[in-house]
């Protein structure tokens, strides 16, 4: 408990620029907006546009706190944050990136080797590479300590390097992406569970005996994968981190996806939606519950913008 004693979220910080940087977001959006986008909110980020992920890229508003030698900007989280509140409450179409910008290229920045970074980064922030995540497994639900895909080491015809059987799914876009981010069993779990894991980084292009399987949802729309591998021959190079590391890693790398504006703005249509159904004059029981709900929004509004500007 007194961790948690010590833990402190700052009011966000005064950001003047910050409102210029929007309103040049917004004209942004007025001119380059395509007619298919999805309804404003809806999906949040699941609007997949590689057109539009390019001309972000060319704006300078993918990589945006990355170095620049790796084709990133360094600017601050609080205009990255400006930048993605108003590219989700217009329900822009940024699905191509989304996940290269938000946790692939800050995991590559952090455990790739140069070859890798110099490689890929510049690619993601020019809105011209789309990564997947290879996580989520079969009969799993969410123990991602019960991975059992499987990577065994092999030096062969092939060279050094790891042969890869398992299954993969949830992969949003995987068949449309040019990489993966595979969490892969490479030793024995042990009693904690969570070791003998470690992260790949798998071209899924050129990479042979991978298969992409589309699962449709209730809707009929595909956005999930069933990805396959069986056989498959993966170089050592294709290690991103440390071999045995990969717990310590995929917990990071979740780490980025805990606190930016998706995590309210992908609700808050269902507030538009109820203040709508309920009318002018709603009943004091629907007053007290939507001011609650209203309440908890401003306040993780205000939450996500403190961790953005302690960041």
């Amino acid at each position: 408990m007194a961790a948690l004693d010590n833990l402190r979220f700052a009011p966000p910080p005064a950001f003047p620029e910050g409102e210029r940087l929007r309103a040049e977001v917004r004209a942004f959006l007025a001119e380059h907006m395509p007619p298919h986008a999805i309804k404003a909110g809806v999906g949040s980020w699941g609007g997949y546009d590689l057109e539009f992920s390019r001309k972000m890229g060319a704006r300078g508003w993918i990589g945006m706190t990355w170095p620049k030698r790796y084709g990133g900007h360094e600017r601050s989280a609080l205009e990255r944050y400006v930048v993605l509140e108003e590219m989700l409450a217009a329900g822009a179409p940024v699905g191509g990136h989304w996940v290269a910008d938000r946790q692939s290229g800050p995991l590559l920045l952090r455990v790739g080797t140069e070859p890798q970074k110099n490689a890929i980064l510049p690619r993601i922030a020019a809105g011209e590479c789309a990564f997947c995540i290879g996580m989520s497994e079969p009969d799993s639900g969410s123990d991602l300590a019960s991975v059992r895909t499987r990577a065994a080491a092999v030096a062969g015809k092939s060279g050094v390097g790891f042969l890869v059987d398992g299954t993969k799914l949830w992969t949003s876009n995987a068949h449309r992406s040019e990489y993966m981010i595979l969490l892969a069993r490479t030793g024995e779990a042990g009693e904690q569970r969570h070791g003998g894991l470690t992260q790949f980084l798998v071209d899924l292009k050129a990479t042979q005996g991978i298969a992409i399987r589309p699962v449709h949802n209730l809707s009929g729309e595909h956005h999930f994968n069933e990805v396959v591998f069986q056989d498959v021959f993966l170089p050592a190079d294709c290690v991103l981190g440390e071999v045995g590391s990969g717990w310590q890693q995929v917990t990071s790398e979740l780490a980025f996806e805990r606190s930016g504006p998706e995590r309210f703005l992908s609700s808050f249509t269902l507030l538009v939606e109820l203040a709508r159904a309920l009318g002018p004059d709603p009943s004091e029981r629907a007053r007290i519950a939507l001011g609650r709900v209203v309440a908890h929004l401003i306040m993780l509004r205000r939450l996500s913008r403190s961790v953005a500007g302690m960041l």
